[in-house]
């Protein structure tokens, strides 16, 4: 989808190029520099936002919602810029190149929104692009892999039904009844099947993956299992598909062997340089371009009310050391008075200004001296205090796995899920930090760095 549409873009900014120059008065770039660079920075500025969500693309909605409020900020950014650069290289704004990129981006936001509209629909009707799943069992997991698929719209994968293998089933393919573990108003087939004739049902039902969700593996039929993988059908654990298809890890499934051969959860040092070279460099520049709000933002603190402009909190950093982390001061010096707790949606323990700059962020902006310093990185999991890391990890196996990575500004887990303020809300945050610990790469970083815009526009995961 994202080719297509930088296509698209790419097609409707080198047409109108040719336009403006037919009536002699060209942009100062090439038909293809001027076309390349206002595609990559639409591109860029849509997935900064999410548009390349899974959620974007299964509710039309939530697309149009979000195009229609970045693309007004995309172009006034980028007509900032290229009168900048006017200005700096002729002395003077030069309106072509702004009209070019006008006619480019407002063209494109109904043309986006068509596309979107009849792609979903043709994903609808069609499982073309869609991964044709057989899922053997039909208990628990298979309940969850179930929720997934209808949480997905069933864009994303099509479960063909649920199956048990049973050699004394008395026919090939039999239809069972829906097991209690199992409901939901989008019930697929239930089928037993001779594992004999598992390859030749996959043939027939044009299966691509088979996902063992049972957990009773007594019995299990090895030999035809793979006897369809080296035909060609891919075989995967639950735990393995869930992960690839939600994006966090399957918590009930963790054990400490699972943990200690499970591919993931290590630092190259490779890694572990370049991240730590990205994180000077990003926080440097982002010190220098939030001056002008950091400064006002101090000043209103302080006229608002008394009490220091910043406040110190301890928090648990990587293996467990605890740091102070930095922010400008939000609520009444006495907060606490009664004793820690976290902060709660409109929370009456807030300064007016402490509200909205908690709402914009404006109040995490000191952390990048913990990034200077090295306690954070820019993107991690989310810090805690030790009172509620305490509390969490007596209440939820394995919560200290997610201080094997430094916590971050940003992280997976807040770009995917709003604030969490109870302990089941801490565990579906856990699933996602620990994704990203098995998971985390550069490229990765890169791209929750890119979709903190989100979070920013959304008030996503503010308090």
């Amino acid at each position: 989808m994202m080719v297509l549409e930088f296509s698209i873009l790419y097609f409707l900014a080198y047409s109108y190029y040719g336009i403006i120059e037919s009536n002699g008065n060209p942009p100062n770039l090439t038909h293809g520099a001027a076309a390349t660079l206002i595609s990559l920075g639409v591109i860029v500025g849509m997935y900064s936002v999410g548009l390349y969500n899974r959620k974007c693309f299964f509710y039309f909605r939530e697309s149009a919602s979000r195009a229609t409020v970045v693309f007004p900020l995309i172009l006034v950014a980028f007509l900032a810029l290229f009168a900048a650069r006017d200005y700096a290289l002729q002395g003077a704004w030069l309106p072509a190149n702004s009209l070019l990129c006008a006619a480019a981006i407002v063209t494109f936001l109904p043309a986006l929104l068509l596309i979107r509209k009849f792609g979903l629909n043709a994903l609808d009707r069609s499982d073309l692009f869609k991964t044709r799943v057989l899922v053997i069992g039909n208990g628990a997991r298979a309940g969850s892999l179930q929720n997934l698929s209808r949480d997905l719209r069933h864009r994303s994968f099509a479960i063909v039904g649920y199956a048990q293998l049973a050699p004394d089933s008395g026919s090939t393919i039999v239809k069972d009844d829906a097991q209690p573990d199992r409901r939901g108003d989008d019930r697929r087939p239930d089928f037993v099947i001779d594992p004999k004739n598992l390859l030749n049902f996959c043939r027939e039902r044009r299966i691509d993956e088979i996902v063992i969700a049972s957990t009773e593996r007594r019995g299990m039929p090895v030999h035809e299992l793979l006897d369809c993988k080296l035909h060609g059908f891919n075989t995967l654990e639950f735990s393995t598909f869930w992960e690839r298809e939600s994006g966090q890890i399957f918590l009930d499934d963790m054990s400490p062997s699972w943990l200690l051969f499970s591919d993931g959860f290590q630092m190259s040092k490779g890694r572990i340089v370049v991240q730590r070279a990205l994180d000077i460099v990003i926080a440097s520049l982002l010190l220098i371009l939030s001056l002008p709000v950091t400064l006002l933002t101090a000043l209103l603190i302080k006229l608002e009310s008394e009490g220091p402009i910043f406040y110190r909190q301890t928090r648990v950093g990587l293996h467990g050391k605890p740091f102070d982390v930095v922010k400008f001061r939000s609520m009444r010096v006495d907060a606490e008075r009664h004793g820690p707790r976290w902060a709660s949606k409109d929370d009456s323990r807030a300064t007016r200004v402490g509200s909205f700059i908690r709402k914009v962020r404006i109040d995490e902006i000191p952390q990048v001296f913990n990034v200077l310093r090295g306690d954070m990185a820019f993107v991690g999991p989310r810090p805690e205090r030790p009172v509620f890391v305490s509390v969490l990890a007596e209440k939820i196996p394995y919560y200290e796995v997610r201080h094997a990575a430094k916590p971050g500004i940003t992280g997976w887990a807040q770009i995917n899920y709003p604030y969490g303020a109870s302990v089941e809300d801490a565990k579906r945050k856990l699933a996602l930090d620990l994704y990203y610990i098995k998971n985390g790469n550069i490229f990765l970083d890169i791209m929750t760095m890119i979709q903190t815009g989100k979070v920013l526009l959304w008030n996503g995961g503010a308090r």
